[in-house]
């Protein structure tokens, strides 16, 4: 019977707690600590006052949309508001509404998953989410412009705070390698991520944002769809370069990194390569038989061979999931819809973001178990309560007779852990027999 299971387990798990409580208590008191009130609290220069480091005055003063960090470069201010297409952002300096106690999905990867051309509602990681048709999923964006390889195995590490489900990383081709590539020889924290050690940050190739026209082409496809390419800039994470090779190299090992975290966490990881503006249209280019310039021509070799080779090894790395955006955005730019924008701005505008979001989602969206309904043992440790999901959220029963009296059934319980509660509302004790609410369904 379901009650003699219940009771026997209760009373085994209750002796075990206050036996192992008064041992401690006899042989180590000092472990449990005194009463909080009767603690006594001083300043310690060596730790840091938490509240002041959370709600620091350069987040409301400062003008700046990206502020110092001596790990990640640069990080997003906190607090900033919507404005036109940036934010906004949440405490921690992502662009989300709110910080959640727990995520199903965590997206991570730089301006491109940031979703800088586009309002936040219309970035990849919403329009993901609201391709999973699923009101209880939620997704957490820890993303900042200026992020490469290095940043992200840095916020995948905190992102397990979050407890999610899936982890979508989103690499770029477009500057991650050089981004990459520097943070690691210019950063003696991230100094074991070296793979060449005959190189030196001077090794980088000198970029510059500022491009003369003779750098730039300008091209008219015949649907109307009007673009401004940059090949020489993006050239410079695609060149065959020993510098280029290593930024490469160190998205590799960051990749191989976060999997076997991912691993031991039981994390679901999900990688994605977002391509250049340049490589996502190159086959309307070669569509419509338009003259190449050399240096187009150049990138689109350099770029197809590179990212076919880093998914190679993302795709090879145990228990992870590689999703290609490539295919369907290439295949998305042969409309007369507008991915990019008209300038030689490279992000994606709304549209090309919808086709990344909508790849995405497709795969991740195995990885979602279904909302939880009915009678289940959460677990917590060694201890276990009696809780019942239903329509109106989560419930808690104090006794086996009132389970017993709103009809359930003698039987071995579902698990379910707190994480999987902590979106719930939460209801309160059932402390009376209603079965057309509180019974089977």
């Amino acid at each position: 019977m379901i009650r003699k299971e219940w009771m026997l387990t209760l009373g085994v798990i209750t002796v075990t707690l206050v036996s192992s409580i008064a041992l401690i208590r006899w042989l180590a008191p000092g472990l449990l600590g005194g009463p909080a009130d009767l603690q006594l609290i001083q300043l310690d220069e060596k730790v840091p006052a938490y509240y002041r480091g959370v709600f620091q005055e350069e987040h409301f003063e400062n003008g700046e949309f990206l502020l110092k960090d001596p790990l990640t470069g640069v990080r997003a201010r906190p607090f900033f508001p919507a404005f036109k297409n940036l934010g906004p952002n949440d405490i921690l300096g992502f662009r989300n509404t709110v910080v959640p106690t727990v995520a199903d999905i965590v997206t991570i990867g730089d301006s491109m998953t940031y979703g800088n051309n586009a309002v936040m509602d219309q970035n990849w990681p919403s329009v993901m989410r609201r391709n999973l048709h699923r009101d209880d999923i939620n997704v957490y964006n820890m993303s900042t412009g200026g992020w490469a390889a290095v940043q992200y195995l840095d916020m995948f590490t905190n992102a397990a705070a979050f407890k999610p489900r899936v982890v979508v990383v989103a690499f770029y081709t477009g500057n991650d390698p050089m981004e990459s590539f520097v943070m690691v020889y210019g950063n003696e924290h991230w100094q074991d991520l070296i793979p060449d050690s005959t190189l030196s940050k001077s090794d980088a190739p000198t970029v510059s944002l500022d491009m003369p026209e003779s750098e730039t082409w300008d091209v008219q496809f015949r649907d109307g769809v009007h673009t401004v390419f940059t090949p020489l800039l993006r050239m410079t994470s695609n060149n065959d370069l020993p510098a280029v090779h290593a930024g490469y190299d160190i998205m590799s090992a960051v990749a191989r990194r976060m999997g076997n975290q991912a691993r031991l966490q039981g994390i679901q990881l999900v990688f994605t390569i977002i391509p250049t503006k340049e490589l996502a249209y190159a086959e309307k280019v070669a569509g419509e038989s338009i003259a190449l310039r050399d240096d187009y021509a150049l990138l689109i070799d350099k770029e197809k061979k590179n990212l076919a080779n880093l998914a190679a090894v993302l795709s090879a790395i145990p228990e992870v999931v590689y999703v290609d955006v490539l295919g369907p955005l290439q295949e998305a730019a042969m409309g007369p819809v507008a991915l990019y924008p008209e300038d030689k701005n490279g992000h994606p505008v709304a549209a090309g973001y919808e086709v990344i979001g909508h790849a995405i989602a497709n795969s991740v969206e195995q990885f979602m178990p279904s909302s939880p309904k009915g009678l289940y043992a959460l677990v917590d440790g060694n201890e276990f309560q009696i809780v019942l999901i239903n329509e109106e959220g989560v419930w808690y029963f104090d006794n086996i007779d009132d389970i017993e009296a709103n009809g359930w059934l003698p039987g071995e319980l579902p698990e379910i852990e707190k994480r999987d509660l902590t979106m719930l509302p939460h209801n309160g004790i059932i402390t009376t027999v209603n079965k057309a609410r509180f019974g089977p369904k």
